[in-house]
């Protein structure tokens, strides 16, 4: 140790036991005075008459509690009174929410099911229905009356700046594209069920609805709450499943964005009934509810193109128009909750009437969603889970009335959709389809049901069956969509994707995606005119927005098809989000009639081992010929190395052969055990008359060739650190990994 550090050392340590010796000593002083401060101030009262008759009595004095240094009551008390303070008890509801809604959104994505599914599960279980059950004091300690208030404002901030999101994805082009059949599928969609609904009420309206409500609110309420589907969820489904650019996929997605407009403009017409009170009020709200939409139509839609066409690039938002922005969500949602009919279907408008370029919108989106969509939206779920009582199900004998809401909720909305669907001139198993989407409720019901909540139109009961039916019928479409492809054995109508022969690239990054396409152009023979190439890229999440989707595939792919055109190579891609992207590699491999795989390698989180995690897993359960590329930058490939230790790595030679030819390289092979001296090998290498290294002489390469087993197998082969512009394959060969000519 430095002389200096030495000092330095001693002198920190001397000035921190002076500073705890020293404040001890003015502590343990300064009891002292306490008493004397208190004898002072006895004097000082008993000298002055007019205040004898006011001296306190000793019972009266307040005793706060100085805990000694070792004193865990006192210390206990103090802290849990620090947590009871609004701050403390928020930054802990918020603590628990986020946690739960990741988890359990994390579990639903493992399950199938869309994470919003786990998300709101997440919320019912904070709630009464589970937590409040199992663990009451924790409940009310987590979830005291007096902090509802300050959860429910914060979760319908984030209700503002998610429907402002929703209106602003909301592509009306798409609706003139397919007007005819969507708005066809979308409206029956609305009065099938709203009919039923409205019938439903008809039944449980003496036994269920809240006292005091009129039976036309009830009966709208249960109508609408039939009716909506959850645009965002299904758009997410569709993208999920990779039917974004599929004719299916397509038309529900247009019906969905029809269903949605209606829907809110019905929902917005509801809501003004229910409050207006008496029929000139309600005419008057429905008059200023139009009029709002009639301006923002006609004066401020146009004004946004403008803005539009001025501020597109991530340079030009700056914090003033972003300011800017974020004041016209809340105008907006302030002035229709001053018509009366809820500041939600303000934020909706304002991005409906938001400038139509995509790099404006995906900048708006970037920075609302992330915080909206991982803070304040699980608030909400919470929010929702706490006005939940499942519970009431069982005590008031509710479960055969659920069952019901269940069956005319899915009667209405499959039925509805498919019957027009199928009289629209589309196929049996398209309808049912369409059907399944769009019973699709999901978060947008729940945005529907609290708003009736609040009203007082629904009762706890009625509000608890139908979060529970928006659940079970959001969860139903996966699970649902698979059903029908079973049952179904024609497919015609659904388009997918058409997966070429020939090598499929796998990759996350394009850099990497750039480096495979080389690889995979140096493996086709060299006179070779169709060089079949796939490249499939997953986003690692199904909550991205369509647009987003779109920049991300566009990102990934546009380098390579520029590379592609220069090396002549046919490149088709594959784009979808997944939840499971190792599951979905495996599914595209085994699918495919691909003669090789060609994927990055990737170290995990908790392991340096470069065939750890996802490409483990995809060796396990794919049989297809495949090379794995750990790579630091690669770039030329002038320099070729095999590693050469058995006989079976000839196959190595003919490979490397191919990318020499192709790329003009120098070939040489590195004996790791002598191996090259056995006389059929030798033999075999002396009509290559390729040059022969020691492990010691090798040092310049571009590209190592390697088999797999000689990998794993072998660790004093392995290579820990590659130059700049050097890579590693890996080679697993299956039936042939060579190209046929």
């Amino acid at each position: 140790m430095p002389p200096n550090m030495k000092k330095i050392s001693l002198f920190y340590i001397f000035l921190i036991f002076l500073f705890i010796l020293s404040l001890g000593f003015i502590l343990q002083s300064g009891k002292n005075l306490e008493l004397e401060k208190e004898n002072f101030h006895s004097s000082q009262v008993l000298l002055s008459k007019k205040y004898l008759d006011n001296t306190p009595n000793e019972s009266s004095k307040i005793n706060f509690p100085r805990p000694g240094f070792l004193d865990l009551e006192a210390i206990v008390k103090i802290f849990s009174g620090h947590l009871k303070q609004p701050i403390s008890r928020l930054l802990l509801q918020l603590i628990v929410i986020i946690l739960a809604a990741r988890f359990c959104g994390k579990l639903a994505t493992i399950l199938g099911q869309p994470s919003v599914i786990g998300e709101i599960l997440a919320g019912i279980l904070l709630g009464p229905s589970l937590l409040g059950l199992i663990f009451p004091e924790g409940f009310q300690l987590l979830f005291p009356k007096e902090s509802l208030s300050t959860l429910q404002i914060l979760s319908q901030l984030g209700l503002l700046l998610f429907m402002f999101v929703v209106g602003m994805e909301l592509d009306l082009k798409i609706l003139r594209n397919q007007a005819e059949s969507a708005i066809v599928i979308s409206h029956s969609s609305i009065m099938f069920p709203f009919l039923l609904g409205a019938g439903l009420a008809y039944l449980i309206y003496v036994p269920l609805a809240p006292e005091g409500v009129d039976f036309i609110a009830f009966c709208l309420f249960m109508g609408i709450g039939m009716s909506i589907t959850a645009f965002p969820v299904l758009a997410r489904i569709i993208l999920e499943k990779g039917l974004t650019k599929t004719t299916l996929g397509s038309l529900a997605l247009t019906a969905a964005a029809a269903d949605d407009v209606t829907a809110w403009c019905v929902l917005a017409i509801v809501v003004t009934i229910v409050n207006a009170g008496s029929f000139s009020s309600g005419i008057l709200m429905i008059v200023m509810s139009l009029t709002y939409m009639f301006v923002m139509w006609k004066g401020i839609l146009p004004l946004m193109k403008r803005a539009g066409n001025l501020y597109t690039t991530k340079e030009s938002m700056t914090k003033s128009i972003t300011a800017f922005f974020f004041l016209f969500i809340f105008i907006s949602a302030w002035i229709t909750e001053a018509i009366g009919i809820h500041a939600l279907f303000g934020a909706f408008l304002a991005g409906v009437v938001m400038p139509d370029k995509k790099e404006l919108r995906n900048n708006l989106v970037e920075k609302i969603e992330d915080f909206s969509l991982t803070v304040l939206l699980p608030l909400f779920f919470a929010f929702t889970g706490l006005r939940t009582k499942f519970g009431l199900l069982s005590s008031s004998g509710l479960w055969p009335v659920f069952f019901l809401i269940l069956f005319v909720a899915v009667l209405g909305k499959l039925g509805g959709s498919a019957i027009a669907s199928r009289l629209s001139g589309k196929s049996w198993m398209d309808s049912f389809s369409i059907g399944i989407l769009m019973n699709t409720r999901g978060l947008m019901e729940l945005i529907v049901l609290n708003i009736g909540y609040d009203l007082g139109v629904l009762s706890e009961e009625i509000f608890s069956m139908m979060v529970l039916m928006a659940l079970t019928t959001t969860v139903m479409t996966g699970p649902g969509l698979k059903l029908i492809e079973l049952f179904f054995t024609k497919r015609d109508t659904i388009v997918k994707p058409t997966l070429n022969s020939g090598i499929l690239i796998s990759f996350a990054q394009h850099t990497r995606g750039l480096e495979l396409l080389k690889i995979a152009y140096g493996l086709f023979p060299e006179k070779k005119k169709e060089r079949n190439v796939t490249a499939v890229h997953l986003s690692p999440d199904s909550n991205i927005s369509e647009s987003h989707a779109e920049k991300y595939e566009s990102l990934s792919f546009t380098p390579l098809k520029e590379l592609s055109k220069d090396l002549n190579v046919n490149l088709s891609t594959i784009y979808k989000t997944s939840t499971n992207i190792t599951k979905d590699i495996v599914r595209i491999v085994n699918e495919g009639n691909y003669k090789l795989l060609l994927i990055g390698a990737a170290r995990s989180f908790f392991s340096d081992d470069i065939l750890g995690g996802k490409i483990r897993t995809i060796l396990n359960e794919t049989n297809c010929n495949t090379g794995i590329l750990f790579s630091s930058q690669l770039q030329d490939i002038k320099n070729i190395h095999i590693l050469f230790g058995r006989e079976k790595d000839l196959e190595l030679l003919q490979i490397a052969k191919r990318l020499a030819a192709n790329y003009n390289s120098r070939l040489s092979i590195v004996d790791l055990n002598g191996s090259t001296n056995q006389p059929q090998i030798k033999q075999s290498l002396k009509k290559e008359k390729v040059k022969i290294l020691t492990p010691v002489d090798w040092k310049q390469f571009d590209l190592i060739l390697c088999d797999l087993d000689i990998w794993e197998n072998h660790s004093e082969f392995r290579v820990d650190e590659l130059p700049q512009g050097g890579g590693l394959l890996l080679i697993r060969s299956t039936d042939g990994f060579i190209i046929e000519a």
